[in-house]
């Protein structure tokens, strides 16, 4: 199952996507106007973005130039009904990774949004470094400053779900998401293994040095402290 964001004004047309991913036990959020979308699209979590481009308040080839100036990696489908190809290249260059001509057959667009899927986890990078502390998402493993840090499952997903974001405010919803939706898992429980993070991670540190940060009433950012650099 995957995380996936519509951005889709036509009401027929999301109806049926929506149906049919939800039937292949996919998690689909629809929104219907560009400055909905791009709000969503801005919450982090999601794992494929399905961009129509003939939007009401803000078209997806601004939406699509905006995400990417936010450095958002988010793999982006454009749903489009223009075929020509200086418009399809417009909205590969400003940051799709591909692009669908409506109307589609809906099998089709099942195979692209598997292929970007592929894409992501063999581009996945192995490790993923943030000042002094590196994570090793392959073997689960966590250093900082070179020392080892155990951590729970849960505390290392929502470790290389802000990681993966680093300098970007994540919503307590969208990390509720990496575990599927679990409905035992409530804004409470975030808060809880958050905590946890700091005291192991944290904890030990200057203000100034610290790399966990909660920004009220929206999630959660992991940023590089000032003058430090990843490598």
């Amino acid at each position: 199952m995957a995380r996936l964001l519509l951005i889709e004004d036509e009401e027929l047309l999301g109806e049926m996507i929506v149906e049919g991913l939800e039937a292949a036990r996919h998690e689909i959020t629809w929104c219907r106007s560009g400055a909905e979308g791009f709000e969503r699209a801005c919450e982090g979590g999601w794992a494929v973005i399905l961009l129509d481009l003939m939007l009401p308040g803000m078209d997806g080839w601004s939406l699509c130039r905006r995400l990417r100036d936010r450095r958002d990696p988010t793999p982006i489908l454009m749903l489009t009904a223009l075929d020509e190809v200086a418009e399809k290249v417009r909205g590969l260059e400003l940051g799709a990774d591909d692009y669908l001509t409506k109307p589609f057959a809906f099998p089709e667009l099942k195979a692209r949004i598997a292929a970007l899927l592929r894409r992501e986890r063999l581009q996945r990078r192995r490790t993923i470094q943030v000042a002094d502390l590196v994570i090793d998402t392959d073997l689960h493993e966590v250093t900082r400053s070179g020392k080892a840090v155990s951590l729970t499952r849960r505390e290392f997903d929502l470790l290389e779900a802000l990681a993966a974001r680093v300098g970007h405010v994540v919503s307590k919803e969208a990390l509720r998401a990496i575990w599927g939706g679990d409905a035992e898992v409530g804004s409470n429980t975030i808060d809880v293994h958050m905590v946890s993070l700091r005291r192991k991670l944290d904890s030990d540190r200057t203000e100034s040095a610290r790399l966990f940060h909660t920004v009220y009433g929206m999630g959660y950012v992991l940023r590089e402290p000032e003058g430090s650099g990843s490598l």
